[in-house]
């Protein structure tokens, strides 16, 4: 990152790409992706926290749009990799995710180069960024469907033309990077204050990289069966790229299992950034903080804000709630990777054990199978269980976004109808599951009593759930006690 006030001959360094620095990135992507891709899930899958997957995968495959904030530029990638000819579709969105992870950490390298030059050698750059791949919380997000790899992609090429002093091109990858993951607003300060006189290219690049969300409406008029909101108005678009269903997650105080969860995460990185490190290999004595300055600025200002941007992202995880808390933290992992880098090229040879020790440790960790049946083997055992033209009602996120991949993307049981019980809450759902479900009755208020018996006249009306909890019709059936093995239907109406 550039910080302001850099002399013009430092400027003109960091304009210019050093040696290899291409090279540099695209050695190291490619040492990532390599080591990534046997441990790619090859279908649909719960792991890694990964529960959102088949509502982005379904959103993207069928051009529609997924939970907010929406996130039109992973469903535009998304459907562009989806022709990729391997695989299950569910397969081609996690190697999505692992081509992004890995190009993320081959930016990051060049990052190293640009922002350290002389001080990291090719390399240790490649070390640096290559430990950052491998870290555990980085490659669980890599071999699944879910948009944090994208966005770690986005944020290292923000991070690079930062360092480069390119004030319209980093904020067009910010803005990306916005609607890849909304965190990414905590680079802002940073990026406005190392911009200096250039905040009004930056500002300029960003509402560029904000435009793909002007096509959040053009996405809501397809045919999609997962549009969350009403982008075509004014407010239904704004309550969407705001998130602000989610806004009840911010919460003060942590609890103690966010924050074990939390320190663990954090805990990982240190472990593997902070003995190399100690900053930048050793306490600089006082008055002499220009140790830490990168040689192209010649400023210890842009160390200082990526720290603080660093710092934003691990108390933003704090007071977030949500059982996957812990991958917030992978940009500010990626930065803590771009600071200790000089201090980890101090190890020499050394450096480089480091992330084969944890190449090593995590092909182990994701050479076991699952032991659980897959969610293919649940949605599927759900689905043949279904009678004929059954209206199936699930009890939240994990069941139905499972059940739309299977039945939507790769067209198992059309017959059926998939609806939600949450979901119907809302009165954009009830609107289009009725448009797009001519034969569905769907009362115009939020009634899921009226929802069942109005449709168990003419067919069978069944929860659903692929989990193993009891089940309850809105009228009062239900299950005495969870399935010792799951999926769970619970039936009534005409057969």
């Amino acid at each position: 990152m550039k910080a302001n006030g850099a002399s013009p001959a430092a400027s003109s360094q960091s304009l210019s790409p050093p040696t290899g620095l291409l090279r540099t990135a695209l050695l190291t992507a490619a040492i990532a992706l390599t080591v990534y891709a046997p441990t790619v899930a090859r279908d649909l899958t719960w792991a890694n926290a990964a529960t959102d997957g088949g509502d982005l995968i379904t959103a993207s495959y069928t051009l529609g749009i997924p939970h907010p904030p929406g996130y039109p530029t992973y469903v535009l990638l998304g459907k562009l990799f989806s022709f990729v000819p391997l695989g299950t579709v569910a397969f081609r969105y996690n190697l999505f995710s692992a081509v992004c992870a890995a190009m993320a950490a081959g930016l990051l390298a060049a990052t190293i180069r640009a922002q350290w030059g002389a001080r990291v050698s090719p390399p240790m750059a490649v070390a640096a960024a290559l430990s950052f791949a491998f870290l555990p919380l980085v490659w669980s997000q890599a071999v699944v469907a879910e948009v944090y790899s994208l966005n770690l992609l986005l944020v290292a090429a923000f991070l690079l033309l930062a360092a480069r002093g390119r004030a319209w091109g980093s904020g067009l990858l910010l803005g990306l990077a916005l609607t890849a993951h909304p965190t990414s607003l905590l680079l802002l300060p940073a990026a406005l204050l190392g911009a200096g006189r250039a905040w009004s290219r930056l500002l300029a690049g960003l509402a560029a990289g904000l435009l793909p969300l002007l096509l959040l409406p053009w996405l809501a008029r397809g045919d999609s069966p997962v549009v969350w909101g009403r982008p075509e108005t004014l407010g239904g678009w704004w309550w969407l790229v705001s998130g602000r269903l989610y806004a009840a997650n911010l919460q003060l105080p942590p609890d103690g299992t966010r924050l074990a969860l939390l320190a663990r995460a954090v805990a990982l990185g240190v472990a593997a950034f902070g003995p190399a490190a100690l900053i930048l290999g050793r306490p600089p004595a006082a008055g002499q903080l220009t140790a830490l300055a990168p040689p192209a600025t010649g400023s210890v200002r842009p160390v200082l804000l990526l720290g603080a941007t660093g710092v934003a992202y691990v108390l933003f995880a704090l007071v977030y709630v949500t059982p996957d808390a812990a991958v917030l933290l992978l940009p500010a992992l990626l930065i803590a990777a771009l600071l200790a880098a000089p201090g980890l090229a101090r190890l020499g040879r050394l450096a480089v054990a480091l992330p084969l020790l944890l190449a090593v440790a995590g092909l182990l960790t994701h050479a076991g199978g699952a032991a659980e049946p897959t969610p293919r083997a649940l949605a599927e055992a759900a689905l043949s269980a279904a009678p004929p033209n059954a209206v199936l009602l699930t009890p939240g996120d994990r069941s139905l976004f499972t059940l739309w991949y299977f039945h939507h993307v790769e067209g198992l049981r059309p017959d059926v109808v998939v609806a939600d019980a949450n979901l119907l809450a809302f009165d954009w759902y009830r609107r289009r599951l009725a448009a797009q479900e001519t034969g569905l009755f769907v009362p115009a208020p939020d009634d899921l009593i009226a929802f069942q018996r109005g449709n168990a006249v003419a067919r069978p009306f069944c929860a659903v759930s692929l989990m193993a909890t009891p089940l309850t019709l809105p009228a009062g059936e239900r299950t005495t006690a969870p399935p010792a093995n799951p999926p769970t239907l619970l039936c009534t109406g005409k057969r």
